[in-house]
């Protein structure tokens, strides 16, 4: 069935309000992976709201802190799935909770399949698995719902290296795609194992537009095109399946800098149905 849901947002100037429309295909699945239609000219309120995480800006290690979160996912309850580095877990928030319960990891590192060690990126795919980028395990980690033991999907081996995975996404076709910025590479694998392939980045560091310098944030769409945050050479890559070479759809390349041509260490990425990609907002052509 198709719902269409309203999601307000506030302008920066008036009490008006702009209202998006978000249509979702609702399944029996846990977690659905949704899409938002944000209009062009939205704009939102400077001031942010805490939604996880102590306001005052300190770490701790109950289910009330975090400890140097580092990637986010959200899904269709707008259930808030965070990436506890230095915590060693991962930690979902209902809706408007303030106290987090606990999904994966201990807070102690370790790897064993109960464990995880510096995890930063996490997505949750449509039958409710968490997917985990377990990064100093060098490993690929998925928890069934509801269970607290993980399943390897894939590991730093002979048959493809996996280094420093800085962050880590999902699509519906269930590939699962990871920013290695070890080797400057991004790699997808399938969520039910197997070996990986290499999508982007196949000549090591560089600013090439077939290269990458410590690469962080990616997302892929259905149409497999990927998008990655080329972090060390201040531009985000545009990757259609299948092809080569990146295009540069933000940034200058090796030129970082605070004017709106300009990125400065981007770190994460998020496109919308337009074609918006969200560092900054940037409009895809």
């Amino acid at each position: 069935t198709t719902t269409t849901t309203a999601i307000t947002a506030t302008t920066e100037t008036t009490t008006a309000t702009t209202t998006t429309t978000r249509t979702t295909t609702t399944t029996s699945s846990a977690a659905d992976i949704w899409s938002l239609t944000i209009p062009t000219y939205a704009t939102w309120n400077q001031t942010g709201i805490t939604v996880a995480g102590n306001s005052n800006g300190t770490n701790g290690s109950d289910l009330g802190s975090l400890s140097t979160p580092v990637s986010i996912f959200i899904d269709n309850n707008y259930t808030l799935y965070v990436c506890d580095r230095d915590n060693n877990r991962i930690v979902k928030y209902y809706a408007y909770a303030t106290v987090g319960i606990l999904v994966a990891g201990n807070r102690t590192k370790g790897n064993d399949l109960s464990e995880l060690w510096s995890p930063k990126g996490v997505a949750v795919d449509q039958y409710g698995n968490v997917i985990i980028a377990d990064s100093s395990n060098y490993r690929i980690q998925k928890f069934p719902p509801g269970s607290t033991v993980g399943i390897t999907v894939a590991i730093n081996s002979s048959a493809i290296s996996i280094g420093v995975m800085r962050d880590l996404h999902i699509n519906v076709n269930n590939v699962i795609v990871i920013t290695d910025s070890t080797y400057s590479r991004v790699v997808k694998f399938n969520a039910s194992g197997g070996v990986g392939a290499i999508i982007a980045g196949i000549n090591g560091v560089g600013s090439g537009s077939n290269q990458f310098s410590s690469p962080f944030g990616n997302f892929i769409d259905e149409n497999e095109t990927l998008y990655v945050a080329d972090s060390g050479n201040q531009r985000i890559q545009m990757w259609p399946a299948g092809v080569n070479s990146g295009i540069t759809v933000a940034g200058i390349n090796n030129s970082s800098g605070s004017s709106l041509g300009q990125l400065s260490s981007p770190n994460a990425i998020v496109i919308d149905n337009n074609g918006y990609a969200s560092c900054r907002k940037v409009c895809i052509a």
